[in-house]
């Protein structure tokens, strides 16, 4: 299923460039002090009830309420893109910083599950296989991670600790490479608005086929608002499961998008205590390759939570085909398999041959200048 092709040039903040921003400040929003004992105070009050217990409702603050709905009108509405600064970090206990952050989440939906065993937080950090293997999870490996969307409306990264080196993070507009391809490349958007298959990493549970059984778009436009949804690492290995070959205008269009993503994006290094609000189905993202130090504060530590909006404000289309899980209920994110955690290590997929975790590796790494998309 795709929409009808959007023909006219995007004129919205959410269409911008890299370039258009001369530093974090232009996109902060900084916790004052009386906001982070209030983020304190609402973690102590509910300190009875397990983490994912923690809805909205328990996380309602004076100091809180009406400044986060004006970074998710951000979010949502504007850029797209918020760095919230001021996170107490450095005082807190991995657990508790977890706790804090997702009461703050909770303020942009309902914090989301990223995988098969029902996780709604996630520790992003390396996490070497036997014999120093990189698993092919991006959020356990330290490889770089080519432009792509999560699964949910809203991701939010927050930084705990930071790489020795490297780790930066990538985002770029679909709008604004929308604009780049209607004004040079027009002829490439059927492909794009068309889409492709998506292997589903195993993520799905074990009645559902890996790969979807129709395309995924990567544009879609419903009342004039461009929604962009892009993973290369997920599309490649569905077509080499399907036994398909990328057509050349295929291979053109993929590696025109990629190109003008990368061209187009903004890069942040992310210090302790910061995170990103990001709008998922507006851009793509990225991150550098990292090397970790030799003790626990030099190695990459970031939360990653994902979060639902109200269908109000969902930018991605509502219909199957536009999503590559067929979640209960239609809903975002992976619906939690009984029985896959313990039975399956979490650094790993089920029942994905070596050969394919190679795959999705290799389509995890940005295109290098004169390369083209392998043919599947």
């Amino acid at each position: 299923m795709s929409t009808e092709i959007h023909r006219e040039r995007i004129d919205h903040p959410i269409a911008w460039s890299g370039s258009d921003f001369r530093d974090k400040d232009a996109i902060a929003f900084d916790l004052s002090t009386r906001q982070v004992a209030a983020l304190e105070d609402i973690v102590m009050r509910t300190a009875a009830l397990p983490r994912d217990e923690v809805s909205r409702e328990h996380c309602g603050h004076i100091e809180l309420d009406r400044a986060l709905q004006g970074v998710y009108e951000e979010v949502i509405r504007g850029r797209g893109l918020v760095i919230v600064r001021g996170f107490p970090v450095d005082d807190h206990s991995i657990e508790e910083n977890e706790r804090i952050y997702w009461a703050f989440c909770t303020h942009f939906g309902p914090l989301m599950s990223h995988n098969s065993f029902g996780h709604r937080m996630v520790r992003v950090r390396e996490e070497v296989l036997p014999g120093g293997v990189q698993p092919a999870r991006g959020t356990k490996s330290r490889a770089e991670l080519a432009m792509h969307n999560d699964a949910a409306d809203i991701f939010a990264l927050l930084c705990v600790h930071r790489a020795e080196q490297g780790g930066e993070s990538q985002f770029s507009s679909g709008p604004a490479a929308h604009n780049a391809i209607l004004e040079s490349r027009p002829d490439l958007l059927p492909i794009l608005y068309r889409g492709f298959p998506h292997h589903r990493r195993s993520e799905q549970p074990d009645h559902q086929p890996a790969v979807t059984p129709y395309d995924v778009p990567i544009f879609s436009n419903v009342n004039q608002t461009l929604c962009i949804n892009f993973t290369y690492s997920s599309i490649l290995p569905a077509l080499h499961e399907l036994g398909r070959e990328f057509t050349d205008q295929e291979v053109e269009a993929i590696d025109f998008l990629r190109a003008i993503l990368v061209a187009q994006q903004l890069e942040l290094e992310l210090e302790p205590g910061e995170a990103v609000i990001v709008n998922n189905y507006a851009m793509c993202h990225s991150r550098s390759d990292f090397t970790n130090g030799d003790t626990p504060e030099r190695c990459r530590l970031v939360l990653r939570a994902w979060m639902e909006v109200s269908l109000r404000d969902r930018r991605l289309p509502v219909g199957r085909e536009f999503f590559h899980m067929e979640n209960a209920e239609g809903r975002l994110g992976y619906d939690p398999v009984p029985g896959r955690e313990g039975r399956i290590s979490q650094n790993d997929y089920n029942d994905v041959s070596e050969d394919l975790a190679n795959l999705f590796k290799a389509a995890q790494a940005k295109p290098r200048a004169g390369t083209r998309a392998p043919r599947g």
